[in-house]
């Protein structure tokens, strides 16, 4: 076939497919145009989930009758006047393509005023020259986009049913809510509300509104600065996970954006906290000088990309991190608060963090144990291999007050009062009881020791060596990760042509399963590349390996320094892999189970 130049229409209606591919698409352009317009009111609504029908109102500035006929004029526009302008851009629309882009592929009418004298009607049908007219109308904009699509079947016929268009709708409507929580929106269809929310004095009520006020107790407040970002909102704690990212909001200089750096960032300050799969909301919100961030690499604006993608990402992990984790405050001399009388004392958060007990069996003999030795030379070398996790984490100002832990209990109202099954602690506090999984509350403790870089644990050497047997593949990967493994207490030498020979293992570790812990860790080396996700995985494998287990009968010191240790870790709501450390039964939950109305 011979090459011809297309035909002006069909070439703006093949154009617009790359800013408008569904209803969605058009409700975030005309919402966006509201916002940078001033708007502190929006209003959609909807016909058929959008497809027949999308209407969006708003109180904005208007445009005077030049700037709306002009404004369905491909690549006109009021934002930019020089490509150098677009390093700099700060409003949400600038390329000029939205209104011609949805006027083209549906019949198109926008009426407007600045509220001064007339307003203007502008008619477009499906990218047809447009129609200007005097119209009576409030200042603000109306813009009304009926039968999408109707003139470009082929694209027509790939959208979905009503209720998931409204439900792409409503998505990206709360994103935009959430990132202008200044601005009351509005979502409706056939006299139903979809979504109403009133203008919010701040992002926390604002979040309230959306996730209802149970959710927003359990998000916690977001301040951090680094080199050019400053990161601030809300992010939930590790307890409250959804099964995707649609409760994820994160903005760039008010932009609401899909970056996949970003929500990667997310992901590493949640690792080791939640399961795979699982998503903690996040009201995110991310200043950075515009010259720092490309704005136009994509028609859709939703794609962003920095000058910096590692600093962008490292500054979304420890912020959130940051607001997530806790340290237990200074000691402090104080009294007890007046209460109930038990029969042994409560635990008390003022004599610091204890050693971990060695929860060993009673008839094993007591070998004296040689003098434990620093990692910190380990480290040293092996730090172009794998940076320790300690090593990115800001330092905490001083004093530091921890936040909520949620529905955990202060530590001062507990009472240990036993063991159940070999497997479970049971911990009073003044009108309930709580279960602890011993197993997985101490690993969350040791992990959170291991993570610290003001108490490292130390390596201790075995008066017997434990050999391990591998396989073929094992013991080749082994010879090759020795000094890798030494980075975290694994000191082991070849002995034979299958097996190594371990004599010093992290502290932790001491009479616990050593073999099972070194394959494990053997695994983590093997099946992830170098940095923070094979660190990760390798200290949550020591952890596990270091913990009680269940059946193992503790004693009571043991039972609450265990406790204790568990409640002053920085994350103690979930073990390192996301699953509940403890439930809670209330006294009267068990009255009514006793027939005590």
């Amino acid at each position: 076939m011979n090459i011809q130049v297309l035909d002006p229409l069909v070439a703006q209606q093949v154009a617009a497919g790359e800013v408008v591919d569904r209803p969605a698409s058009v409700v975030k352009e005309l919402v966006e145009n509201s916002l940078d317009a001033g708007a502190t009111r929006v209003e959609v609504e909807l016909g058929d989930g959008g497809t027949s029908r999308i209407l969006v109102r708003d109180d904005g500035s208007g445009m005077p009758a030049e700037d709306a006929r002009l404004s369905v004029v491909r690549h006109a526009t009021s934002k930019i006047r020089t490509a150098g302008d677009i390093e700099s851009v700060t409003t949400l629309g600038f390329r000029g393509e939205a209104l011609p882009s949805v006027a083209s592929v549906s019949a198109f009418t926008l009426t407007t005023s600045t509220g001064d004298g007339a307003g203007t009607k502008v008619v477009v049908d499906g990218g047809s020259p447009a129609e200007v007219s005097s119209a009576a109308h409030p200042q603000g904009t109306t813009v009304l986009v009926d039968r999408i699509f109707y003139n470009v079947p082929a694209r027509r016929a790939f959208l979905k049913g009503a209720r998931s268009e409204r439900a792409a709708i409503t998505e990206t409507l709360t994103h935009l809510a959430t990132a202008h929580p200044e601005v009351a929106f509005r979502l409706s269809e056939n006299g139903r509300d979809y979504l109403s929310l009133p203008v919010a004095s701040d992002l926390l009520e604002r979040l309230a509104q959306i996730h209802g006020v149970a959710k927003a107790r359990a998000m916690r407040r977001v301040e951090y600065t680094s080199g050019a970002f400053e990161v601030a909102g809300y992010a939930a704690l590790p307890s409250l996970t959804e099964g995707s990212r649609a409760h994820q909001t994160i903005s760039v200089n008010g932009r609401f954006v899909r970056a996949d750096n970003l929500n990667r960032g997310l992901d590493d300050a949640y690792r080791q906290t939640v399961p795979s799969g699982r998503y903690p909301p996040a009201a995110l919100r991310i200043t950075v000088d515009p010259r720092r961030v490309d704005v136009n690499v994509h028609p859709t604006k939703q794609v962003v990309r920095f000058s910096e993608e590692r600093a962008a990402r490292g500054s979304v992990a420890a912020a959130v991190r940051e607001a997530i984790e806790w340290r237990p405050p200074s000691p402090i001399a104080a009294p007890h608060q007046a209460g109930r009388t038990f029969m042994q004392d409560r635990l008390s958060p003022t004599s610091g963090r204890p050693h971990a007990p060695s929860f060993a069996a009673e008839d094993r003999p007591a070998y004296p144990a040689p003098p434990a030795r620093s990692l910190q030379e380990a480290r040293e070398r092996m730090s172009e291999a794998s940076r320790p996790l300690s090593e990115i984490r800001e330092p905490y100002p001083e004093p530091y007050e921890p936040p909520e832990r949620g529905d955990l209990p202060p530590l001062e109202d507990l009472r240990v009062i036993g063991q159940l099954a070999a497997g479970y602690i049971l911990v009073e506090e003044p009108e309930s009881l709580w279960v602890v999984d011993q197993h997985v509350a101490h690993e969350r403790a040791i992990l959170d020791r291991l993570n610290d870089a003001e108490s490292p644990a130390g390596v201790q050497s075995l008066l017997i060596p434990e050999v391990v047997e591998l396989s073929a593949s094992e013991a080749m990967k082994a010879a090759e990760s020795l000094e890798e493994l030494s980075v975290y207490g694994f000191e082991a030498e070849p002995f034979g042509p299958r097996s190594m020979r371990v004599t010093a293992v992290i502290s932790t570790l001491a009479d616990r399963d050593i073999a099972g812990a070194f394959k494990d860790a053997l695994a983590a080396v093997s099946g992830t590349g170098p940095g923070h996700s094979r660190e990760d995985r390798i200290l949550a494998t020591i952890a596990c390996h270091s913990a009680v287990k269940m059946g193992d009968r503790l004693s009571q010191p043991e039972m609450e320094a265990l406790v204790k240790d568990w409640l002053t870790s920085r994350l103690p709501a979930t073990c390192p892999h996301g699953r509940s450390i403890c439930f809670r039964l209330g006294i009267n939950e068990i009255g009514r189970k006793l027939d005590r109305h």
